[in-house]
Order: C-alpha cells, then structure tokens, then sequence
C-alpha cells in the first residue's frame, strides 16, 4: 500500500494530506452501495466523475475510480495505513482484481 504525506491541510497545519493508492480499480457504483449499507457520513458520490467522498472518523475521504484514496487531516503515514485498512476492509467488495 504506498501512502504519501503531501501537503498540511488549510485549516490545520499540524495535520496532513494523504495520499494513498489501492492498487487495484474501484467500482464506484458498487463502492457507494456499500457505504451508503454502513451509514458513511456525508457520503457524496458521483459514478460519472468515478469519485465518493466521505468522513469518517473526523477524516475527509475521497476514494477515486482509479484506486487513489486521498485522506484529509492525518497525522503521519501510520494513522493513514490505520484509516486505509478500514476502508479495504469497508469497500473490499468493489474493488476490481486487476491492478491498475
């Protein structure tokens, strides 16, 4: 999983911009159906854009078509591998098993 810190968020500098990949394609269609099943908060989704954007845990999460994951307000690379698991083991089911 290959997760880079890349800039501080605007309204925390203490805080980060993740940005990971999955490795693999995401259904983003089939992604919004489960996170809309465990009740995502804030879930925005849009299959044409091949984009869905929600919070969890007091995170800003966009999770794009391609298999890029961008996570708003982290700490270091450890909190996000700790929210990217939780997100492969939420939205497993639609990720594709090819790699991109």
């Amino acid at each position: 999983m290959d997760i880079r810190l890349s800039r501080p968020c605007i309204e925390d500098p203490a805080l980060f911009l993740a940005e990971c990949h999955l490795g693999k394609k995401v259904n983003i269609e089939k992604l919004c159906e489960v996170l809309r099943g465990v009740g995502a908060k804030d879930l925005k989704c849009s299959a044409r854009l091949g984009v869905a954007r929600f919070e969890l845990e007091g995170r800003s999460v966009m999770i794009y078509q391609s298999g890029r994951v961008d996570i708003r307000r982290i700490r270091n690379t450890d909190e996000a591998r700790g929210v990217m698991e939780q997100i492969v083991d939420m939205a497993g089911e639609a990720l594709s098993g090819t790699s991109s």
